[in-house]
């Protein structure tokens, strides 16, 4: 019977590092506005959560029948909801006279359906303070989504409900929500305190090397999608193929140069709570900021040249072999020297020691929000 219940936590161990990675940007975001940082024991704690939640949710759906359309013709048992509140303690009574003793797996099942959610109450009351009504408001909406999962074949997904929808597991799951709740009390005593506005005090200043990657991960994916935006808008309304390149520039100009000479950040620099300033404290003009994106994104753009080359005749032509000269020094710069530089380094990179430009911290003057505890 245990291996049934172990099944979707392996599940969960595999699925889990993409979902953290599809999740990691926002959380990023949240955190460095929040407490200034993207690390440290809240972060932890926070994917901890992330995991038990996927983990819960996978107990809920797995296993899968094998055979759905076998399955489905044989079997009636989840197709009428168990809407009779307590049927469980029949149940168990009657496996108990059946077995001769109570530990048997009817007990197992209902002890189980209060743990599944008791961590949620846990974590509710540790991560976010959350009050015992709210919390258990919220296990008995976790609860239901779970139900009417099984209820619809996970939301019509598979051709028939494979597991009972039954108000008891509604009853028992809020339990186990209301139970971590309280539990939560004496056991958030002896674990680190998650005080926001304390990490934001002694980390909010700080212009780190993973701040500053997250910042520009940001941008390339804002970039990319606003660029699969103004490609679309082209084709949807007719426009030639050979528009796609000026207006990639274009958008390429507008959103890396134009829009920081306005605000001193792009999107990604201001989602961490960055902007670029000259060394001596100046505003940062266009020419530097043109150098300095230049130089940074120098691996993209010359890519793009090389894939725009129709046909490449390097003896004919011998100018062409400035593209991939240059592609193979914009690598060791952006590739090679800027890593060392800012990673090992804690120095300025190359690009920001050519234009006297770098990155300062934008801190805010809104205190965190803190949790409530009771």
């Amino acid at each position: 019977m245990f291996q049934t219940y172990l099944l979707p936590v392996r599940a969960a161990v595999t699925v889990f590092p993409l979902l953290a990675l599809v999740v990691m940007l926002p959380v990023a975001v949240v955190s460095y506005r929040r407490r200034g940082r993207a690390g440290g024991w809240t972060t932890l704690v926070f994917y901890c959560f992330l995991f038990y939640l996927l983990a819960a949710f996978l107990q809920t759906i797995i296993p899968l029948p094998a055979n759905p359309s076998q399955y489905c013709a044989d079997q009636t048992y989840a197709s009428t909801p168990q809407l009779r509140p307590f049927y469980f303690v029949d149940v168990l009574r009657t496996r108990a006279r059946v077995s001769g003793t109570w530990v048997n797996p009817a007990m197992w099942s209902t002890a189980l359906n209060v743990v599944l959610l008791a961590p949620l109450g846990l974590f509710l009351r540790y991560l976010s303070g959350t009050r015992f009504l709210a919390a258990t408001a919220l296990g008995f909406g976790v609860s239901l989504f779970f139900e009417l999962t099984q209820l619809t074949g996970v939301w019509f997904i598979y051709p028939c409900a494979y597991r009972l929808f039954s108000v008891d597991d509604l009853i028992l799951n809020t339990v186990g929500v209301a139970l971590g709740w309280l539990v939560a009390g004496p056991l958030i005593r002896l674990l680190p305190d998650l005080d926001a506005e304390r990490d934001r005090r002694r980390y909010a200043t700080r212009v780190t090397a993973t701040r500053r990657v997250l910042a520009l991960v940001t941008d390339m994916i804002t970039f990319a999608v606003l660029l699969l935006l103004v490609v679309g808008l082209i084709k949807l309304f007719g426009g030639s193929a050979a528009l796609r390149a000026p207006a990639a520039a274009a958008l390429a100009i507008v959103y890396f140069l134009l829009a920081p000479v306005q605000t001193g950040s792009t999107i990604g620099k201001r989602a961490m709570l960055l902007k670029l300033e000259r060394t001596d404290g100046r505003h940062a003009g266009p020419f530097a900021l043109l150098v300095r994106n230049g130089v940074l994104l120098s691996p993209l753009w010359l890519a793009w040249l090389a894939l725009e080359v129709d046909h490449w005749d390097v003896f004919g032509e011998p100018q062409q072999l400035l593209i991939p000269l240059g592609l193979l020094l914009s690598l060791l710069v952006v590739g090679v020297w800027t890593p060392l530089a800012v990673f090992f380094g804690d120095e300025l990179a190359p690009y920001e020691r050519l234009t006297r430009t770098h990155n300062v911290a934008v801190v805010s003057t809104e205190p965190a929000d803190e949790p409530q505890a009771s």
